[in-house]
């Protein structure tokens, strides 16, 4: 079987980084897989992580916009090179769905809802443009956990053709990383405290409650942030509140890395502080690394990390700096919750998701 996965691009992120997984593991089971990124330039770390695993990776452009109607044409001509065609993130879900209908639907397309929410459902025009795409463009809608599809269910009730495929990550990578030292990794001490949040300096992500937090505790306690680049707005504002709390010297930016098993690993705490989620591979990867998870309490991290890590409101960073704190503070506490978080990680190794996607192709491509 053939395999193309079409995607807005290979930045980092939750989408592309499930991709990296998935795409890696079609092909260690045999698959012919590529993936074509709407946009993508010679060389990223997304995509030179696929390429090792094996992946072919197939821009449509090395540079540009994603918002490029002619996009349309160039995916109806690639198509008919496969089996299946998957498709993830908006606008893909848009050119790819119009390139099936030009041509006539001669291969299957599924299409991953990566989240639980987006700004289109509260938009009349572009509620409407979505629900015409997913109900003629795509044999199968996945939302990517039982949460999104509920949400997806509420907002599209017509729409039938759809399943809930929960997200998984190769548990073992991260079970099994080496860790670095506090010194070389941050120039810190041993005996410092250090909480992880790894995401992208997005609106929905909530990485200054985690800076807020860390000003109300102890100075052995630092934050570390992987993701993002130097010059995105959000970062930058995350640092310029550091800096007017005076605590700068214990956040730690680490932008786009190649070795996040490993800083996991190094971590003490890992953390996901966010409005909403579809369903966080971060959360996953920290569990699975060993560590107590901590996230708020919002759709698409509490179905993940509820029971086993510790959820708290979100914006309250009172609530989150006491959590900290008890972590670092109760050593059998902080045991128990690492334990049931490795346990409830391994309920999302990769394999399942795998193998739930495989099922959908299969019975598509009959």
């Amino acid at each position: 079987m053939k395999i193309l996965h079409i995607i807005d691009a290979l930045t980092m992120g939750g989408a592309e980084n499930l991709l990296i997984g998935l795409a890696g593991e079609q092909v260690k089971r045999g698959y012919d897989v590529t993936v074509a990124p709407l946009v993508c330039p010679s060389s990223t770390p997304v995509r030179e992580k696929m390429e090792a695993s094996g992946v072919k990776v197939k821009p449509f452009k090395s540079t540009g916009s994603v918002y490029y109607p002619f996009f349309v044409f160039r995916i109806a001509k690639e198509i008919r090179k496969y089996d299946i065609v998957h498709v993830h993130l908006f606008p893909a879900l848009y050119w790819a769905g119009l390139a099936n209908i030009v041509t006539c639907k001669r291969t299957p397309f599924i299409y991953t809802e990566h989240s639980t929410k987006n700004k289109r459902r509260s938009n009349k025009i572009l509620h409407a443009t979505d629900r015409f795409i997913y109900q003629n463009c795509y044999k199968t809608i996945v939302a990517c956990s039982d949460k999104a599809l509920e949400t997806y269910q509420e907002a599209y009730p017509t729409i039938t053709h759809v399943c809930a495929i929960n997200n998984g990550v190769d548990t073992q990578i991260y079970r099994e990383a080496l860790p670095y030292t506090k010194q070389e990794l941050w120039g810190i001490d041993e005996n410092c405290f250090a909480v992880t949040m790894v995401a992208r300096f997005m609106t929905m992500k909530r990485q200054d409650t985690v800076v807020e937090a860390i000003s109300k505790l102890p100075d052995r306690i630092h934050a570390v942030f992987v993701g993002g680049e130097e010059t995105d707005e959000g970062l930058i504002r995350v640092k310029r509140i550091a800096e007017e709390k005076g605590i700068i010297n214990r956040i730690h930016f680490m932008y786009l890395r190649k070795d996040v098993p490993r800083i996991l690993k190094s971590s003490d705490v890992v953390i996901m502080a966010s409005d909403y989620e579809g369903l966080s591979l971060s959360s996953i990867e920290g569990m699975a690394a060993g560590k107590p998870f901590v996230a708020t309490d919002v759709d698409g991290l509490r179905e993940v990390v509820g029971g086993a890590g510790v959820l708290f409101e979100n914006k309250d960073s009172e609530a989150l700096s006491h959590i900290i704190n008890k972590l670092s503070t109760e050593t059998e506490y902080y045991k128990g919750v690492a334990q049931r978080c490795s346990n409830r990680a391994e309920h999302y190794d990769i394999k399942y998701m795998v193998d739930g996607y495989l099922k959908v192709y299969e019975k598509e491509s009959c």
